[in-house]
């Protein structure tokens, strides 16, 4: 077995607060042998790698993926005209973690935008590669100009806005499938999780 298969069994069931226990009684498998398979020492077979994936909601091939790489080709752009803005998705989907980075086009004086200021679970980082972002971070503005970096948990209410006669460019990495969804279907008004 390869011994990324039973890091990420673990990591996931933690990652979904589970305990071993509620594992074992989701695949039938007990808490002795699924512990034995988290620690790597022990073989399995496909079909115990499908049945855990089952119970951690995952495809199989979760477990067997490596790095994914999108070629520029492959990505895909969504302009949202009320929103003043352009999202281009870095990776072809967020995959099994949820995670996606896109790189957003802010249009000059957007400060009217439709995009309401929303909260989401998760952290956020934003690099300007371009131009200057205003950010308002809970209702507070703070301006970041290139080459400046923002992280913080994205359960504090947040909005994007190009306050300047310039277009703004950044990078973006986010952690929440819901927020991802909306830009990807041009409907950006309320990303509010419900998760």
């Amino acid at each position: 077995m390869s011994t990324i298969i039973g890091r990420k069994i673990k990591l996931l069931r933690l990652d979904q607060n589970k305990k071993l226990k509620d594992l074992s009684e989701a695949t039938g498998i007990s808490v002795g042998y699924l512990s034995k398979i988290e620690r790597e020492n022990f073989t399995i077979s496909q079909a115990i790698i499908e049945n855990i994936a089952s119970a951690l909601n995952v495809a199989p091939q979760y477990f067997y993926e490596g790095p994914h790489i999108t070629r520029s080709y492959e990505r895909s752009y969504n302009f949202m005209e009320e929103e003043m803005l352009s999202v281009e998705f870095l990776s072809a989907d967020s995959g099994d973690i949820g995670m996606q980075a896109a790189i957003v086009n802010v249009l000059p004086n957007s400060n009217v935008s439709t995009v309401k200021p929303h909260s989401h679970k998760g952290e956020e980082i934003v690099y300007v590669l371009e131009g200057i972002l205003t950010v308002l971070l809970d209702d507070k503005p703070c301006n970041l100009y290139p080459g400046d970096f923002l992280q913080f948990t994205a359960d504090h209410s947040h909005q994007w806005q190009n306050l300047t006669n310039k277009m703004v460019r950044f990078l973006v990495i986010s952690k929440s499938p819901a927020k991802w969804e909306f830009f990807k279907k041009n409907q950006a008004p309320h990303l509010q999780d419900k998760e």
